[in-house]
């Protein structure tokens, strides 16, 4: 073999070792060592996002409150982004089963919803005593949380947990096929359940009154011929949950990788709170994003924007009952401050009360 054969081949081999992370893979898998973090800020010095990740120029990030920054400077562990536009998210609907057949504005029974776990080891510290387990970590029962809130809906699920092992940059290669069974399965979505790395306050959130879960971040690869439907679904998703539950997504990170988004447009990574929150609260959140998938997906049938009987989404359910008991302890309370004003004193006030009880009751005897 001649030497530039040999060279020929030499290269072709480096190549062909390089090529899958080149293509389908991110740095070490977008994060940074273990307990270093980024911070994204504004052009006024105001914190975005504190995260592991590692951030590149270029990339995006949707806020909670829709407004949409780019990075454009890095400098150590500070990452410069721009104001870019304030986002009106998009109200259309994307179902993976659209992309796969003719079925585009049919009434639809639900197709079902895939699972699965591209960095299986991830957990949680305060509840799993540790950040990474090697096998089926904290992240897994994530997973059969919100399986087990979707199906508690009717909602079919494929889970799976097959093991992408170990948590490098191949593992998105790995589970690329994993992805593929899934695909085969015609569901209506696909989520990548992990979880970040960032520290607690970043994903805490009141979700309802003294209820506190984590968060739930979505991430896109910019780095996949989908990349346009990947944005307009992850938004059109968000919109939902900020109208089911105001708050629960904290914003859309849209990374320089490509997290197998390239294999269908509705797959999207899904991070449930952080390493330094507990299991328990993230089980909590992905409870509550199992609503919005039910709600995105397959329903209300009448009218997409509403699905409680007040009228409002959701998740207004529970602040219009809070609000009508509030009306009838505010009125109790003063029809009762009215009529001790008016009677002169407690006993007064009493007898009075209990009158206007027989009355009501038809208890009292008339004459």
């Amino acid at each position: 073999m001649s030497r530039g054969s040999l060279r020929l081949g030499l290269m072709a081999f480096l190549v062909i070792l390089l090529l899958p992370g080149a293509v389908f893979g991110s740095p070490e898998d977008d994060h940074l060592f273990h307990g270093t973090y980024m911070r994204m800020i504004d052009e006024e010095g105001n914190v975005l996002l504190v995260s592991a990740r590692s951030i590149e120029p270029g990339d995006q990030y949707l806020t909670a409150d829709n407004r949409l920054f780019e990075v454009i400077a890095v400098e150590g562990e500070v990452a410069r982004a721009k104001f870019v536009e304030q986002v009106e998210l998009p109200t259309d609907r994307y179902y993976l089963s659209d992309f796969l057949e003719a079925a585009v504005g049919k009434r639809r029974e639900p197709r079902g919803i895939g699972i699965y776990h591209t960095h299986n080891a991830e957990s949680y510290v305060p509840t799993d005593g540790t950040h990474s387990i090697n096998g089926k970590g904290g992240i897994h029962q994530v997973g059969k949380a919100l399986a087990a809130a979707l199906r508690e809906r009717g909602i079919p699920v494929f889970h799976d947990e097959s093991l992408h092992l170990p948590h490098n940059r191949g593992a998105y290669r790995r589970s690329r096929a994993t992805v593929l069974r899934l695909i085969r399965k015609e569901p209506d979505a696909i989520f990548d359940v992990h979880r970040d790395a960032a520290p607690p306050d970043q994903y805490a959130v009141e979700i309802e009154e003294g209820v506190w879960v984590t968060g739930v971040q979505l991430v896109v690869g910019r780095a996949n011929q989908n990349f346009a439907v990947n944005r307009q679904y992850a938004q059109s998703l968000k919109r939902i949950a900020d109208m089911v539950y105001p708050g629960l997504v904290k914003g859309i990170y849209f990374g320089r990788g490509n997290y197998n988004q390239d294999l269908t447009p509705l797959n999207v990574l899904l991070e449930v709170g952080a390493h330094t929150n507990s299991r328990d609260a993230a089980e909590r959140g992905i409870g509550y994003f199992a609503d919005v998938v039910d709600f995105y997906f397959y329903g209300p049938r009448d009218d997409p924007r509403t699905a409680s009987p007040f009228g409002g989404p959701r998740g207004g359910i529970r602040a219009a009952l809070r609000t009508l008991v509030a009306i009838v302890a505010v009125f109790l309370l003063g029809g009762f401050a009215f009529v001790l004003i008016n009677s002169g004193s407690w006993d007064e006030a009493k007898k009075r009360l209990r009158s206007y009880w027989q009355r009501l009751l038809g208890t009292k005897e008339r004459r």
